[in-house]
């Protein structure tokens, strides 16, 4: 169980101008704050207090409520979205996709054809490309610019990669269909490239050696990505256990 507590600069209306500092809801069960949070009635720093701490913490501190308030928050940003500028065969040419090392094996014919099924969109510095929890609909290709790939934990904003120019994002959507595992903004102003799960099906049906080499090429690239986190975990823990 758990006793919540209002904090009267968060919520003067529930004061109801009695003159009081604070108004005390509960005991109630955990289930109950969740609903609350959802519903936007319990902020990062209204007081809650723990049977298991003992004590008065803000919500944001305590983590079962951090992650939902940090998921609720996260959803209700109104940041910048990429503006599409059209069919990426009207201004990107098969030089700019030279970049993209996973195309290295594709032809100039068949870069044309991969181009002629995207658009291109660009996005200020500071928007939102992909959103936790989004569906995944394509995948983006960074023709310019530089994003971050972060998550919201426990009200804790943490960076899991720096993605530049040359790179795909969301390729996941290409095989699963399946929500957005995190957050993408532009760190810079970014031009794109973007696909979507539907057009790549369309290549599929009309281009279907075209479409083959696209899959190879991405699944290719997440193999690598698998490996690298893979070193990377083994690293931590190696690390972690040097320190026991």
């Amino acid at each position: 169980m758990v006793e919540l507590v209002y904090d009267a600069r968060q919520r003067r209306d529930s004061l109801q101008g009695v003159g009081q500092r604070h108004v005390v809801y509960g005991p109630v069960l955990l289930v109950t704050l969740l609903e609350w949070v959802a519903d936007g009635r319990v902020t990062p720093d209204t007081w809650v207090f723990s049977e298991e701490v003992n004590s008065w913490k803000p919500a944001k501190t305590l983590p079962p409520l951090g992650d939902a308030l940090a998921n609720y928050h996260a959803s209700q940003a109104p940041l910048p979205k990429p503006t599409k500028l059209g069919q990426a065969s009207d201004s990107i040419t098969v030089e700019q996709l030279r970049q993209f090392d996973q195309l290295a094996g594709l032809g100039q014919a068949e870069l044309k054809q991969f181009i002629s099924h995207c658009t291109v969109m660009e996005i200020e510095e500071g928007g939102i490309i992909m959103k936790k929890g989004s569906p995944g609909n394509g995948l983006y290709m960074i023709l310019s610019g530089d994003t971050r790939v972060r998550i919201i934990a426990a009200g804790q904003d943490t960076t899991l990669a720096t993605v530049k120019a040359g790179s795909f994002i969301g390729e996941v959507a290409m095989f699963s269909q399946t929500q957005r595992s995190a957050d993408v903004l532009a760190l810079t102003r970014c031009q794109l490239l973007f696909m979507s799960a539907e057009a790549f099906r369309g290549m599929m049906q009309t281009e279907p050696k075209l479409a083959s080499a696209v899959l190879f090429a991405l699944g290719h690239m997440m193999a690598d990505r698998m490996v690298a986190g893979n070193d990377r975990l083994q690293t931590k823990a190696s690390s972690e256990f040097l320190w026991l």
